[in-house]
């Protein structure tokens, strides 16, 4: 019996449109209707996620930052928040500075940048986020952060999270999330860790945990759950980690992993 399902956005709940499909509110409403509850994983800010789902129920946790924050959508009460330490960080900051890789930063819930790159600026269109600048990177490494994102071409993304990783503080921990990027989070967060977090508040074990999504930054949650649903989108690292595998994020599959495993 599935008590709680779990859900990436991007790539597995919004189309490539970035809407969510009537075929998966109805799905998503009438499961809901039957007891079941539901979260939002993903590695967006909280604040480009919570006015996605804000209408979807009335309350929906969301687990953002990769698994670094859970926070309600609309009430706004926070159950975790894992931050990168200040300072923690910085021997990263400072080599991808050096490298002219082009990286943001989450100091709260804001995104920050030491310069606005054109990658910088087609992520903020795309996902609408507000871009703050402080170019001065010595008072930009001395801030606690959420989590450090990374933005270069997918053809040498595996190369830069090679050259990253040989560098990278041991407290810190490194995922590819969409093509051409890389996640840095503390080595404690996960979407997994977050999920089994917020399913022991609700007294759920995660025997009863569906969770559903397509990227390499959500293989943990796939693997925490009870049951693991990848989207026929999603790479094949990810589809191997899976229970099962639905429809791609344009042809309604979290409706389909819905009505085949928690409706049916």
């Amino acid at each position: 019996m599935i008590d709680l399902v779990a859900m990436d956005l991007d790539g597995t709940l919004l189309r490539s449109d970035k809407s969510i499909s009537e075929t998966n509110i109805r799905a998503i409403r009438d499961a809901h209707s039957q007891g079941v509850a539901f979260a939002v994983a993903t590695g967006r800010m909280f604040r480009t996620s919570q006015p996605v789902v804000s209408g979807l129920l009335d309350e929906m946790p969301v687990i953002a930052y990769n698994g670094a924050l859970i926070r309600y959508s609309n009430c706004g009460l926070t159950l975790l928040s894992l931050p990168i330490a200040a300072g923690v960080g910085e021997h990263v900051v400072r080599l991808m500075w050096e490298w002219g890789i082009v990286f943001q930063a989450y100091f709260g819930d804001e995104l920050w940048v030491p310069k606005v790159a054109p990658a910088t600026a087609a992520y903020s269109a795309r996902y609408g986020a507000p871009v703050n600048v402080l170019p001065d990177i010595e008072e930009f490494v001395k801030r606690e952060a959420f989590k450090y994102l990374v933005i270069d071409d997918e053809e040498r993304i595996l190369d830069v999270k090679e050259s990253i990783d040989a560098v990278l503080d041991s407290g810190l921990r490194t995922m590819l999330s969409s093509p051409g990027m890389i996640e840095i989070v503390r080595s404690d967060v996960s979407k997994g860790h977050a999920l089994a977090h917020l399913a022991s508040s609700m007294g759920i074990s995660m025997d009863n945990v569906m969770a559903i999504g397509d990227s390499g930054n959500d293989i943990d949650m796939l693997y925490a759950a009870g049951i693991g649903v990848a989207m026929a989108n999603a790479s094949d690292d990810v589809k191997a980690r899976a229970d099962y595998v639905v429809g791609t994020n344009d042809d309604d599959g979290v409706a389909e992993a819905l009505e085949s495993l928690v409706l049916s």
